[in-house]
């Protein structure tokens, strides 16, 4: 005969054991549930860019030379920290420099001898690995202000495909603080690019892809995207050459001035006044010349702006701009605002006699490369999951907006 109290007791065992092991599975259950759903409607934006290499004719009043300023204050930039991370903490992590190489490079570059370089190289190689060269001096600041050897150089020209490593999942989705760009599996857009690749007529500049929530007009950050090749060391954002493309521009105009006033050589012989006179002569009997008056000249070079706006990029990219998706009620809406950057070279009008007499016997003397800019705005509504173009006579813009398990209204 089974004692009671033993089936009881085992009962109760059991039953605890029961309770353990149904509470562990529910705080298993609800550890996955721990984040906060904060109800933000995330999709994943995938975005291809590329321009014609031939493109077609167009009017040249349709874009004006001035460029376009496309402020980036404000908005979000998911490739720059990417592309040139902050070093800082690594700089930091170096031991100080001794001797000559604390020395900063201005005076590096002034009073080091060959000989003090050679016996530096000379160094162990423990030594000569690296050191942190600016000393923590505040009473000296000033004097690094234009020397920072932490600031991570830009890159001369982006890579094509810029992606990501997080996966997407729900929990990243609900755990993410920022939109996050994912990897290259999960482009939908890759056939086309590769196309273009293939196509003498294009070529691609930018293809990436994110994921981000998307909220009303007025309470999402725009994103900003750049591609192609960066010409900050070679102009400024108003498409101006710098200043010592300016000064071997200037030297270039000199000397084809002092060429013509004092005779000038071309094809290894002499050509003197009398020579370009009767040249010039000539070219107006047969109306190929002709002096235009000063008033109906104007310099096709575009005037600079009196004032700076705010909020500029810093670097000047081939393609830059802002693209911003949001919903106006159940319905998602695309506004791009882009410049795509060409050199080109302008021919500014001769307001002189002189000038005018100087670019007709030496055409090219007088040209200057400027960077010009191609600027595309347009607003859309747009369906999810389809593929838009948005069209423009020097290039292209793919946008695919796929949903996400936390698209729907929430």
């Amino acid at each position: 005969m089974v004692d009671g109290r033993r089936i009881r007791q085992s009962a109760a065992v059991l039953s605890t054991g029961l309770a353990l092991l149904f509470s562990t599975l529910a705080f298993a259950q609800t550890g996955s549930e721990t984040i906060p759903d904060r109800g933000y409607r995330w999709f994943e934006v995938e975005v291809l860019v590329f321009r014609y290499t031939e493109p077609e004719a167009t009017d040249p009043e349709q874009f004006s030379l001035s460029v376009n300023p496309i402020p980036v204050e404000g908005s979000r930039d998911l490739y720059t920290p990417r592309l040139t991370p902050d070093i800082s903490p690594l700089y930091y992590a170096l031991p100080q420099c001794e001797d000559t190489r604390a020395l900063i490079r201005p005076i590096r570059q002034k009073f080091l001898t060959a000989d003090v370089l050679r016996a530096e190289i000379q160094l162990p190689p423990e030594e000569l690995l690296g050191c942190r060269r600016l000393p923590d001096l505040p009473i000296v600041s000033e004097f690094y202000d234009d020397i920072n050897e932490t600031i991570a150089v830009a890159p001369s020209r982006l890579p094509v495909v810029i992606s990501g490593d997080k996966r997407g999942t729900r929990e990243e989705m609900l755990a993410a603080e920022a939109p996050f760009l994912v990897p290259e599996d999960h482009f939908a857009l890759s056939p086309l690019r590769q196309q273009l690749q293939r196509r003498r007529d294009a070529e691609p500049i930018l293809h990436t892809a994110w994921r981000q929530p998307v909220f009303a007009r007025t309470s999402g950050r725009k994103h900003r995207l750049i591609g192609g090749r960066n010409f900050t060391d070679e102009f400024d954002y108003f498409g101006f050459p710098k200043p010592s493309n300016k000064a071997d521009v200037i030297a270039q105009l000199e000397s084809g001035f002092q060429h013509h006033a004092q005779g000038g050589f071309s094809n290894d012989e002499q050509v003197g006044p009398v020579a370009n006179v009767k040249k010039l002569l000539a070219a107006i009997e047969r109306n190929q010349f002709n002096f235009a008056a000063d008033s109906t000249l104007e310099a096709q070079v575009p005037r600079r702006p009196e004032r700076m706006p705010r909020g500029l990029p810093e670097h000047v990219w081939e393609f830059d701009g802002l693209l911003h998706i949001y919903l106006v009620g159940n319905f998602l809406h695309i506004d791009t605002d882009f410049n795509l950057r060409d050199i080109i070279q302008l021919d500014p009008a001769a307001l002189s006699v002189s000038e005018q007499v100087s670019d007709f016997l030496e055409p090219n003397a007088h040209n200057l490369e400027f960077l010009r800019a191609y600027p595309f705005k347009q607003v859309r509504r747009v369906i999810s999951h389809e593929t838009h173009y948005f069209d423009h006579p020097n290039y292209g813009v793919v946008v695919q907006i796929r949903r996400t398990d936390l698209s729907n209204r929430r």
